[in-house]
């Protein structure tokens, strides 16, 4: 109980400051003649395309269950969605209450235990390969444009570049190798934990994702353009989001080039999502204007734009979300200790039955 208000408290204090301090901070008058001026008919087409993204990341959930041979309606898999989409808006960090709710949902649809852990490994895997193909695109382009005007920012684009690449080359060495990419994920939890000085990261359960995601990554490679589907869906997640954050700028009379979109939204999103908030409220407001203004957009545009877009993309779905969740009833089910790693072990069976 203690907690639970202490994180309202929180995220109230995170709310005031986003909504009500940080437009004073500029030019109040100005960001609130942008708002009364704004063009409700791309607004409305903002909110549109972030509807569409949601389908995305809906639609991309669902086809992953339907390789894994587990039928379910898109009214469902919507409804699981936007009631997990409301809880890790509101409650939690890093989304672990809305995966909670994922897998409460799937169990009480009578998903085996195994597979539940196999699609939620797999959905967040390829949402954030996306996440970070688009981070990669970004930091070429911001070195290309930003860094083409002296030798030390060519320096810093090669060794990025090189980066960047050795970074992806060793994820698909380690993917090949299970016991050495379990190690190297442990100690990057457990420096992250350190940092944290608190188990952000649960140690314990690590082994058991791995083996999830790896079982799920079998599955998907034997499944004929697989690959290639769960990529669009999850491309189409970030684009319509992206394009949703572009249309809001277009509603205040700015037309925002889509490079710096492309750089101050990755980035923001990358960085943003691993503060200690839920969905990262607060740190991508932040970050993406703090970018914008160092493209030299106006900071009264760029705060309107910002916070409106953050209440269509963030603020938005949360109602609806619950509705969808008093119509899921998931329940409070918590994952229980080693269920995990026994959900892991169970999981090849229960493919192998379904083949």
């Amino acid at each position: 109980m203690k907690k639970t208000l202490i994180r309202i408290l929180v995220f109230a204090v995170i709310v005031l400051a986003l909504y009500l301090l940080l437009p004073r901070l500029v030019d109040t008058q100005k960001t609130l003649q942008y708002v009364t001026g704004a063009s409700y008919v791309l607004l409305g087409a903002a909110v549109a395309l972030e509807v569409l993204a949601l389908a995305g990341y809906a639609n991309l959930f669902r086809y992953i269950l339907r390789v894994l041979d587990i039928r379910m309606r898109l009214l469902e898999v919507w409804s699981i969605t936007l009631s997990s989409l409301a809880v890790s808006h509101i409650l939690s960090a890093g989304g672990v209450g809305g995966w909670v709710v994922t897998y409460n949902a799937l169990v009480k649809h009578k998903v085996p235990h195994g597979i539940v852990f196999v699609a939620i490994a797999a959905q967040q895997f390829f949402n954030y390969v996306v996440l970070w193909v688009f981070f990669a695109i970004a930091i070429l382009y911001l070195i290309v444009v930003r860094g083409s005007d002296s030798i030390l920012g060519y320096l810093v684009g090669i060794v990025l570049i090189v980066l960047i690449l050795w970074l992806t080359l060793y994820g698909v060495y380690l993917y090949n190798r299970p016991t050495r990419l379990r190690l190297r994920v442990t100690q990057l939890a457990h420096l992250f934990n350190r940092v944290r000085r608190r188990e952000v990261i649960q140690e314990r359960h690590i082994d058991g994702w791995i083996d999830n995601l790896l079982i799920g990554m079998r599955r998907m490679v034997r499944h004929r353009g697989s690959f290639r589907t769960t990529l669009l869906f999850a491309c189409g997640f970030w684009f319509f989001d992206m394009l949703c954050l572009w249309c809001t700028f277009r509603a205040f009379g700015y037309t925002m080039g889509l490079g710096h979109l492309l750089v101050a939204y990755v980035i923001a999103y990358s960085i943003g999502t691993l503060a200690p908030t839920p969905s990262g409220l607060g740190a991508i407001e932040g970050l993406m204007i703090a970018l914008f203004l160092s493209f030299g957009v106006p900071s009264a545009v760029a705060v309107a734009a910002v916070l409106v877009y953050r209440i269509i993309n963030f603020w938005l779905p949360i109602p609806p979300g619950f509705v969808a969740y008093a119509i899921v009833r998931p329940g409070r089910r918590p994952v229980m200790e080693g269920e995990v790693e026994t959900a892991a072990g169970e999981a090849v069976g229960e493919l192998d039955q379904t083949r």
